[in-house]
């Protein structure tokens, strides 16, 4: 993609993540892995059995991702979403995962109370790595994708405008 494809595909990346929450958020960032990881499966619920606290599993690379998207950041509802989620991946699929991703919708960055609870998880479960994907992150997920894909993730074509630069009077056909 050239500069300008990008740029224009940014603001609509932009656009797109104000607007998903919960469900939707979970929705884009599958339409995303499965696009950009052909190892990734998006788990669905099923029934009283749940998503067993997994949005998606990495086969290859042994990640477990754990999505929240919430309309409003509230730190405790932070910190219960993602103490269930680790608790219940480690519970519930012990041995399928090595690294736990807490994937989340804050366009600024972190919360603070989620980079210190990723950081007493790390200390208190040595054997296990662990990531956030915010929006930076799944941006930069988005712009390995081959544009037709990028377009799919994103929902919206992506334009291309032949731009010529430098056109001299010698460069003109002459009648």
């Amino acid at each position: 993609m050239r500069f300008e494809q990008r740029m224009y595909a940014h603001i609509k990346f932009l656009g797109l993540m104000a607007e998903l929450y919960e469900n939707e958020f979970e929705d884009f960032f599958h339409r995303l892995m499965c696009s950009r990881h052909p190892d990734f499966i998006d788990v669905r619920t099923a029934g009283r059995l749940g998503d067993m606290s997994a949005d998606g599993l990495s086969l290859h690379s042994r990640k477990l991702y754990a999505c929240y998207g919430p309309q409003t950041v509230d730190p405790y509802e932070i910190r219960k979403k993602l103490n269930k989620d680790l608790s219940g991946a480690v519970e519930k699929r012990s041995g399928e995962f090595d690294t736990f991703v807490f994937v989340h919708n804050d366009r600024r960055g972190v919360h603070p109370v989620v980079a210190s609870l990723l950081a007493e998880a790390r200390d208190s479960m040595p054997s296990l790595q662990f990531e956030q994907m915010g929006s930076r992150r799944l941006w930069q997920e988005c712009m390995q994708l081959p544009q037709m894909a990028a377009e799919d993730v994103l929902r919206c074509e992506i334009p291309i405008k032949d731009t010529t630069f430098g056109i001299g009077m010698e460069d003109l056909p002459r009648c």
